[in-house]
């Protein structure tokens, strides 16, 4: 027998049982629901006409009691109504029941006696119904007599048996379709599987070696067929060697000194990754030497700016590396912000003088953190270098706004430029390693930005701004709760 019979016959029984025991529970559920709600109206009908009764004996008499039971028998739900006399015996029964039985004179005199109200199932007029007994009294509270309203049970268990049917059609309907599912996913993920492998290992015993199994499945398959593959890979591998093994043994020890040499050169370059910034330096220093000789054709020249810039380049990239690895923890002191912000400005005023970027502070003081001034200088100098070359595309107004001011919390910085802003959808990116919308850039250092903000426990964001072009980076850092030295 197949494995994927197997499991239709193991899960469809399994399923139906538990559908069918869970139906069963439903149906007993639902049918208490149903008796409980009958009680209940039968109760509020009794209720009810007890007090239209004992105010129409008063005003109306017997007469009057009689009309309004036969109204109300014909034009609810009521089967049948009895008015029993402080004796126990009938007084009045509703032309429906006009020949019917009394309750038992045990049940009566128990209403009469003790005033309770009974609710019983009894024989009516050949029908089975729900009864419930209840005194009637007169204006000063004592007992004129009893009164008993009946609904057929029949009415209650049709209605029993329709849900009954609604019940078992939802069952049977939901069986099937489970049962067509299951019997899909069987296929799909257990029958169409084995049916692969099983051909592909007859192939392969044909020696079709180069037959694969697709790699899309999942899970234990999976794994199977990624490992199935390898064997056939292997088998394959072996079969060519054995033909041309001669050929083999040559392209063998290229291999193998081909392996070699990128081990070596893996190996080496693990090993200078942090020794690159000097040779770079030296590098860069001799080509500034050459440039500065004034010896140089144009072209020459051309070549070693391109040069230089490169070394620049890898430069940057090497130091972002480096940063984004070495993540330390902030050595934090109580510091001000403002300082550390106008320490970056100081830093790039050549950049922006080259640029003619025209950058103004907007600082609510004071701004006292919690935070590692070294790593806050660093953030401050990559968002505004990130700026700087956002404004680069732009032929208009260069300019970027720095505004910092004290929340309740923290401290909150906004940092705006009138570039182009960021284009749809990178904004959820931007702040992911190695991402970057710029032909030279690395995509590291918004990373690195990132990553010294969220160990301050702050956050970052960036958005387009709503009065013009260009974009805002908002950041937030939790404030000191009181400045401790400030040197």
């Amino acid at each position: 027998m197949k494995l994927g019979t197997r499991l239709l016959l193991f899960l469809i029984p399994i399923v139906s049982a538990v559908m069918l025991v869970y139906t069963w529970w439903a149906l007993e559920q639902r049918e208490r629901v149903i008796l409980s709600e009958a009680r209940r109206e039968t109760e509020a009908y009794a209720t009810a006409l007890a007090f239209t009764v004992e105010h129409a004996f008063e005003d109306l008499g017997a007469g009057g009691v009689r009309a309004i039971i036969d109204e109300v028998s014909r034009q609810s739900k009521i089967y049948g109504i009895l008015v029993y006399g402080p004796d126990g015996v009938p007084l009045l029964t509703s032309a429906s029941i006009a020949d019917a039985l009394p309750a038992p004179v045990s049940q009566v005199r128990s209403v009469l006696d003790r005033g309770v109200t009974i609710t019983l199932d009894r024989e009516l007029a050949g029908e089975r119904v729900l009864a419930v007994l209840r005194p009637i009294r007169r204006a000063d509270g004592s007992i004129r007599g009893a009164l008993e309203v009946t609904q057929q049970l029949d009415l209650i268990e049709a209605e029993q048996r329709r849900i009954q049917q609604r019940y078992l059609l939802n069952t049977v309907t939901l069986l099937v379709v489970l049962g067509g599912v299951i019997l899909w996913l069987v296929r799909k993920m257990v029958s169409a599987p084995v049916a692969r492998f099983a051909q592909a290992a007859r192939d392969l015993g044909g020696g079709k070696l180069g037959h694969r199994i697709p790699e899309q499945l999942s899970g234990e398959l999976g794994e199977l067929a990624a490992e199935f593959n390898l064997m056939a890979s292997r088998l394959e591998r072996a079969r060519e060697e054995l033909l041309k093994e001669a050929e083999n043994r040559v392209a063998l020890e290229r291999q193998l000194r081909q392996s070699e040499k990128m081990a070596a050169i893996g190996k080496l370059a693990a090993s200078v990754a942090h020794e690159i910034a000097a040779p770079l330096n030296v590098i860069s220093g001799r080509a500034e030497m050459l440039l500065a000789s004034g010896r140089l054709s144009a072209d020459q020249e051309r070549q070693l700016r391109i040069i230089v810039n490169q070394i620049g380049r890898i430069s940057t990239i090497v130091r972002n590396l480096l940063d984004f690895a070495r993540r330390r923890e902030p050595r934090r002191r109580s510091i001000d912000l403002t300082a550390v912000l106008d320490g970056a400005i100081d830093f790039l005023e050549n950049e922006f003088a080259s640029r003619q970027v025209h950058v103004t502070r907007e600082y609510s003081p004071p701004l006292w953190l919690d935070a590692d001034p070294d790593q806050l200088h660093q953030v401050a100098v990559n968002l505004l270098l990130n700026a700087v070359q956002a404004l680069e595309a732009t032929t208009g107004e260069r300019s970027i706004t720095i505004r910092a001011r004290a929340t309740g919390a923290g401290v909150e910085v906004e940092i705006c430029d009138t570039g182009p802003g960021i284009g749809q959808g990178a904004s959820e990116q931007i702040f992911e390693p190695f991402f970057t919308t710029k032909p030279q850039g690395t995509g590291l250092g918004l990373a690195v930005v990132r990553s010294i903000v969220e160990d301050h426990g702050g956050t970052i964001e960036v958005s387009n701004r709503s009065d013009g072009p260009g974009a805002i980076f908002r950041l937030f850092l939790p404030a000191v709760t009181a400045p401790v030295t400030h040197a």
